[in-house]
C-alpha cells in the first residue's frame, strides 16, 4: 500500500515537472501530497488531491476604500466579494470580443463671390475647400457568466496602511456537496441522505478585529 502511495506521489511530481514550464503561476506541494497552483499574479488558487481531482478553489480580491469608516469598509468588502466570485467565473470561462471601426468623412465646400464697382467689369472669385477626416476606434470587451455552488467567504479584512479592503471566497468538494444537499432538501425534504450531511457540525467563527476568517481547517 505504501509502495502504491509513493508511486502515485512520484507520478504527480513527474506530471508537474513536465507541464510546469507551460503554466503561468506558482506551484506548491503540500505535506499530504496535494498540489496548490496559483493562476497568474492575481488569479485564483486551485488545490488538487493526490489522485489528481480538484479539492478546492479560492479567489482573493482587494479594492481601495475611499472613506475608511465602518460604512465605507463594509461597502468596499461587498464589492471585493463580488469581484472575487467573478474571478472564479472568469477563470472557468469567458468571452472576449475585439472590434475595430474606421470612419472617413469628406466634406467639400465650393464658394463663389462677385464684386462689381461702378464703371468696371465684375470680378469673380471662386474658392474650393475640401476637408477629409479619418478616425479609428478600437473596442475590446470581455464577458463572463456562470453558476457557482457552495461559495463561502473564507476571509475579509481591511488594511489601514494601504487603505484597501479584501475578501477571499472559496469553493470545495464539501461546500458543493452541502449546497446540493440543501437544494435537495428544499425541493424534497425526504430525499436528503446521510451521505449529503458530511461535515455537519462544523462551525464558522470570526476573529476579533478587522480580519475575519473561517475557522474551518478542512472546508
Amino acid at each position: 500500500m505504501r509502495t502504491a502511495s509513493c508511486s502515485l506521489v512520484m507520478g504527480v511530481f513527474m506530471v508537474i515537472a513536465l507541464i510546469a514550464p507551460s503554466w503561468a503561476g506558482e506551484i506548491a506541494i503540500q505535506e499530504d501530497g496535494s498540489t496548490v497552483w496559483q493562476a497568474g499574479v492575481d488569479g485564483v488558487e486551485i488545490e488538487w488531491n493526490p489522485d489528481g481531482s480538484v479539492k478546492r478553489i479560492y479567489s482573493r480580491y482587494s479594492t481601495p476604500v475611499e472613506f475608511p469608516d465602518r460604512r465605507g469598509i463594509a461597502k468596499a468588502q461587498i464589492i471585493a466579494e463580488e469581484k472575487a466570485k467573478a474571478g472564479i467565473v472568469r477563470f472557468m470561462e469567458q468571452s472576449v470580443a475585439s472590434t475595430r471601426v474606421v470612419t472617413e468623412v469628406q466634406s467639400d465646400l465650393n464658394k463663389a463671390t462677385q464684386e462689381r464697382q461702378s464703371g468696371t467689369a465684375a470680378i469673380m472669385k471662386k474658392t474650393d475647400q475640401r476637408t477629409l477626416m479619418e478616425s479609428l476606434s478600437e473596442v475590446t470587451a470581455s464577458f463572463a457568466a456562470g453558476n457557482l455552488k457552495g461559495v463561502i467567504v473564507l476571509e475579509k479584512g481591511y488594511d489601514d496602511k494601504a487603505q484597501e479592503a479584501w475578501v477571499m471566497v472559496g469553493i470545495s468538494e464539501k461546500t458543493i456537496r452541502a449546497a446540493r444537499a440543501v437544494q435537495k432538501m428544499t425541493n424534497d425534504p425526504k430525499a436528503t441522505s446521510d451521505s449529503d450531511r458530511r461535515g455537519e457540525g462544523d462551525s464558522i467563527g470570526t476573529q476579533p478585529g478587522e480580519v475575519r476568517r473561517s475557522k474551518q481547517k478542512d472546508w
